[in-house]
């Protein structure tokens, strides 16, 4: 089984694929979009279809996981500039 990233995700309609929206009208009554994003997408210019909404369910928790893990192993700023060898700072 092959699978297409069309099968994932689908061109917003409202934007049509350029996340980007001027206004809308809603009851007849025209409302201004202060950023520009499209609100039905959020800028991004698709839509996931379910198969890519189930897909990144299932991935989420094991990127968190990933990113966590990232950033433990990352060095703070205050640990980036100690030189080496040097004594641990005591909190003031």
């Amino acid at each position: 089984m092959a699978m297409v990233i069309n099968d994932l995700k689908q061109v917003c309609s409202p934007c049509k694929g350029t996340g980007r929206q001027a206004g809308r009208s809603q009851w007849g009554i025209t409302q201004i979009n202060p950023d520009g994003r499209c609100l039905a997408c959020e800028g991004r210019g698709f839509l996931l279809t379910e198969l890519g909404r189930e897909l990144m369910a299932l991935l989420r928790p094991f990127v968190l996981e990933m990113m966590d893990s990232r950033e433990a192993e990352t060095p703070k700023p205050a640990e980036a500039l100690k030189p080496a060898g040097a004594p641990p700072r005591e909190a003031e």
